[in-house]
């Protein structure tokens, strides 16, 4: 994955494929991330459920791809396409310079996953 100077996961082709590629295989993975602006984040990733009951509110299927940002918030979202940044930003509550960095991340995730289609 790609790191800045204190090791810390940024954004970058290397970490959107290793995060795709382990998910790919139904790995859950969790990453100290940063926009490289200022903020820090814990984020996880769980492409699917291995058990879901009960219908989701917001219309989340048991195969999405669901993004936990610990002590924020979390989402799950639908793994087919790049998604609008501001969409992202909106579902995560992350509405500035670090939201975009963050959509930039998800989208790069969720092209990786669909590289090979």
């Amino acid at each position: 994955m790609n790191k800045n100077g204190y090791g810390e996961i940024i954004n970058g082709k290397s970490t959107y494929k290793m995060i795709a590629d382990l998910l790919s295989i139904g790995e859950t993975i969790g990453i100290g991330w940063t926009d490289e602006l200022d903020t820090h984040l814990d984020i996880m990733f769980k492409l699917g459920l291995d058990a879901k009951s009960g219908n989701f509110q917001r219309g989340i299927k048991s195969n999405y791809l669901f993004v936990s940002i610990i002590d924020h918030t979390c989402y799950g979202f639908m793994p087919d396409t790049i998604k609008d940044g501001t969409y992202i930003q909106e579902k995560l509550n992350m509405n500035n310079k670090c939201g975009d960095k963050l959509a930039e991340l998800i989208n790069g995730i969720i092209g990786e996953l669909n590289a090979d289609n």
